[in-house]
């Protein structure tokens, strides 16, 4: 035997367990919308947590500079200075949203270089999964957190006005 309930949105009877599986999926629903916001805040976590890392302590990184940087004419150090400081303003960029395509992109980009390096193993996989995640941010683009949004909106609604 079934217990039954009204469903007053469709009319229908359904068993009560259909009821509670819809109200959890409606609540689902409406949690979607936030799903591109943690996912360029995680991705844009760990490019900050990387490039500041690099900054605090270079010396730590030189080991992971390709061997074709010995042809640039500047110290390995200032390579990695460089790409500190690369990865935090585009990290930077990503967390607030701005210029979302263009910064994920260049972010996905650097990240399957990086994979290149590393090769295959542990570290190369986690980088190809980042890298990928990255590039679904370039294919989602802003979402609606993002202050490309939000300042699209506000300049749209001041020329209305």
């Amino acid at each position: 035997i079934y217990r039954t309930a009204w469903n007053f949105t469709s009319g229908e009877i359904n068993c009560r367990g259909n009821l509670q599986r819809r109200a959890t999926m409606n609540k689902m629903e409406k949690l979607k919308k936030y799903a591109p916001l943690i996912l360029r805040t995680g991705i844009a976590i760990v490019f900050l947590w990387f490039g500041f890392s690099q900054i605090k302590n270079p010396a730590q990184w030189a080991g992971m500079i390709p061997s074709y940087a010995s042809f640039l004419p500047f110290e390995q150090t200032t390579l990695i200075y460089f790409n500190g400081g690369f990865e935090i303003i585009f990290a930077t960029l990503l967390l607030l949203g701005l210029l979302t395509r263009f910064v994920s992109f260049l972010l996905g980009l650097h990240l399957l270089h990086i994979v290149t390096l590393v090769g295959y193993g542990a570290i190369g996989a986690r980088d190809l999964a980042l890298a990928i995640a990255t590039f679904s941010i370039f294919l989602n683009g802003a979402d609606e957190f993002c202050l490309d949004k939000i300042l699209k909106r506000r300049l749209s609604e001041d020329k209305i006005e």
